[in-house]
């Protein structure tokens, strides 16, 4: 059966995150509370952290981890040893004007470019929900913003099946001068497709299993989904996942997505192509929804609707 008629017919059963039910009697118990300092938001279930923003502008990124189930099964990996400059839920673009800001070096833990915090704004709401703003300059050490970036971020409160959204706003405008904003070309590597990531990113822990990748359109795993087009990727095992959806009204829509089975990772890759150049002082706004879910949850009903 194809696995989205799969997940859509469980629905019958397992009940879904959009549904706007009574509590499962088997559903966690929640005792809720915030946790906020000046460089971090957190969400905690008892002694647990459900989510944890950290947005420190000391820190090479500002990034979320742990993404948690309600109960505090962690779903994300920050700073893993294979790749030291993956935080669990981050965006950081690769190159602009050439110039590396995704890798840090291991020794001095900065990029070659700076991704900096200049203003923050952390809202934790009664019901649970939180909205923070943050404001960046992407500048060469010791010089101007290349570019600044106003992003929003809008969490829900978990949901009675113990589901939460992000909803990602990064608005983006370039400075005085043209922006190049590029990534390592796709190729092919010891048999394994590699490049064409940057932007918004998704790190699981290594090593974990029973886990895969599946698009909207049916596909799954990487091997089928790499490089190719969806309005939506998720990765999930039998009882809990990470999807997010590409708003209809981003660049390049649909977009291709990079997806790594084995560290694993996954992003929507704007830039997976073929590079994007804005003009001096020219805007450009990415919106995403990140969904973290329990197993059989109607994705195709947090979707954006499409035109």
């Amino acid at each position: 059966m194809n696995p989205i008629h799969h997940l859509i017919t469980s629905l019958s059963v397992l009940g879904s995150c959009a549904a706007a039910a009574e509590p499962a009697a088997s559903g966690p118990a929640k005792s809720l509370a915030w946790q906020q300092t000046p460089t971090s938001l957190a969400l905690l279930n008892g002694e647990k952290a459900i989510w944890r923003l950290m947005f420190d502008p000391k820190a090479p990124k500002s990034y979320f981890h742990p993404l948690a189930t309600v109960e505090g099964e962690e779903l994300t990996a920050n700073a893993p040893k294979d790749h030291v400059w993956h935080h669990g839920l981050w965006f950081s673009w690769k190159f602009i004007n050439g110039l590396n800001y995704w890798e840090e070096d291991p020794q001095t833990g900065l990029a070659e470019g700076f991704s900096e915090i200049t203003a923050s704004k952390a809202t934790a709401n009664a019901d649970f929900s939180a909205t923070v703003t943050l404001d960046f300059s992407y500048h060469p050490p010791g010089k101007p913003a290349v570019l600044t970036e106003h992003r929003t971020l809008a969490v829900s409160a978990p949901d009675p099946n113990g589901c939460y959204t992000i909803d990602w706003t990064s608005a983006f405008t370039a400075g005085e001068a043209a922006v190049v904003l590029d990534r390592t070309p796709p190729s092919s590597k010891g048999g394994e497709s590699w490049g064409g990531y940057a932007g918004l990113s998704l790190r699981f822990p290594p090593g974990i299993k029973g886990w895969s990748f599946t698009t909207n359109e049916g596909r799954t795993g990487a091997a089928e989904g790499n490089g190719k087009t969806a309005r939506w990727v998720d990765f999930s095992n039998a009882t809990a996942g990470i999807a997010v959806f590409d708003h209809p009204a981003n660049l390049r829509q649909p977009s291709p997505w990079y997806l790594n089975e084995p560290l694993p990772y996954f992003s929507p890759a704007l830039l997976f192509n073929e590079p994007l150049t804005l003009a001096a002082k020219q805007p450009l706004t990415l919106r995403y929804r990140v969904l973290v879910h329990r197993a059989a949850t109607d994705l195709p009903a947090r979707d954006w609707p499409r035109p």
